[in-house]
């Protein structure tokens, strides 16, 4: 038997995500999922002590969050915000009680996604999974105020209150890519791109004087961080609800150990962007996903 949990008093851009539907896009359905993978498995790793999991998230892209309690259950905000929980600071990256009665807010405070979990939310799937695809409309629609999170209580997430990670520095420099194409790879590496343009399904990029290739492909399969070339002199970095095949030359496809932080551009911002052997970049992501894990601690482990 499910109840409420919680109930959306005021909501600007936020959608329901988890881990997405991986392995179904031979069939056309695309990967949707968190944007910000980091985040959205850190809020895993600390609310059900497993990152690989898939939970489900309210995935807050803009505008403020608040959610009114209904019943007592466990809190996690990660990601660039200013969380209270009623007149009290809610440390984000931190396991939180949040009692009947009481109220979390969430403003932004820095860029790219917000994640909030709150345990026991059990929201509606479609295809094994509750994320809203913005390209292809599977799921829910964007949260609404007065949208009430149903579920039941869970004694295991209620007792991770209090497991915290520590605070790390955000990637800088140029953003690595896997070239595909080094004929193209060269002069796309040498620029800087401006952001145009953002959602889910892809972030548009364009640079002063840029031309590139000017010729349409047959159509071939394609996966979020794929780098296409368009001929409107545009490049498209595919996001989570991206199209699963595509028809313009793909320059690279942005390493996984970079792949979060086109999440966290903002339009009008620039970006550069570098070559990243194969290779390497598997080993950084196992390196910085040993890492993270590391990071995860409880106060009474610290003596």
């Amino acid at each position: 038997m499910t109840t409420g949990l919680a109930t959306v008093r005021r909501v600007g851009l936020a959608t329901v995500q988890d881990a997405g539907r991986p392995g179904l896009q031979e069939v056309g359905v695309p990967v949707a999922g968190a944007w910000h993978r980091g985040r959205y498995r850190l809020a895993c790793a600390l609310l059900a002590g497993d990152p690989d999991i898939s939970m489900p998230t309210i995935e807050v892209l803009a505008g403020e969050l608040d959610l009114y309690i209904d019943r007592d259950v466990a809190v996690v905000v990660t990601g660039p915000a200013r969380a209270h929980l009623g007149r009290r600071t809610l440390a984000t990256g931190t396991v939180v009680l949040a009692s009947a009665g009481s109220l979390v807010s969430i403003v932004p405070n820095g860029p790219g996604p917000i994640y909030v979990s709150i345990s026991g939310w059990v929201p509606q799937g479609v295809l094994g999974s509750c994320s809203t695809d913005t390209f292809s409309r599977l799921g829910g629609p964007a949260l609404a105020v007065g949208d009430v999170l149903d579920g039941g209580t869970d004694p295991a997430a209620l007792e991770r209150v209090g497991w915290f990670h520590r605070p790390t520095t955000e990637p800088s420099g140029p953003i690595r890519v896997v070239a595909v194409d080094t004929d193209l790879a060269e002069s796309f590496f040498a620029r800087r791109w401006r952001v145009d343009r953002m959602a889910r399904s892809g972030t548009r990029l364009r640079s002063a004087g840029w031309e590139g290739p000017s010729t349409s492909l047959e159509s071939f399969p394609v996966l979020p961080g794929a780098i296409q070339l368009t001929p409107d002199h545009e490049a498209i970095v595919l996001g989570p609800d991206g199209a699963l095949t595509g028809g313009y030359p793909v320059v690279g496809v942005v390493a996984s150990i970079d792949l979060d932080r086109m999440s966290a551009l903002a339009p009008g911002g620039e970006v550069t962007f570098a070559a990243l052997d194969r290779r390497a970049a598997v080993a950084l992501a196992d390196v910085a996903t040993r890492a993270r894990s590391r990071l995860l601690a409880h106060p009474s482990a610290l003596g």
